[in-house]
């Protein structure tokens, strides 16, 4: 199985409802979030047989929100839309990455030198 590398989207230019949907519609992440955040975010967990990459690192999990989106459980009054990954990669391996693509996306990090977020927010 080749991996399915999704550094394309990451330029920001995509929508979450295009950059989840085509993610549930081949099957590579569940349909109903594993988690939804307080602030609306939710959470999508690859699918078992999935081999999701991004920047060339393993996607430990997809999130996106987008308002009055029925794809979307919504918890707040967020009014902002964003999408992401969560990637197996230190925070400076991963922004060097985003840097070299020219991609406006922010990266944060969650787990320090384990897991790191790289965020599409409009």
């Amino acid at each position: 199985m080749y991996a399915h590398e999704l550094a394309a989207s990451l330029d920001c230019h995509s929508g979450s409802h295009e950059f989840i949907g085509q993610l549930v519609d081949a099957g590579e992440i569940a349909s109903k979030p594993m988690k939804v955040s307080d602030n609306s975010v939710n959470a999508f967990q690859p699918s078992p047989t999935s081999d999701l990459t991004a920047l060339g690192f393993k996607v430990r999990a997809v999130f996106g929100f987008s308002p009055n989106d029925d794809m979307f459980a919504q918890r707040s009054h967020t009014t902002n839309e964003i999408y992401g990954v969560v990637v197996v990669a230190g925070k400076d391996e991963v922004s060097e990455r985003v840097r070299e693509m020219g991609s406006p996306a922010t990266v944060n990090e969650v787990i320090p030198l384990v897991l790191t977020a790289v965020v599409c927010q409009k």
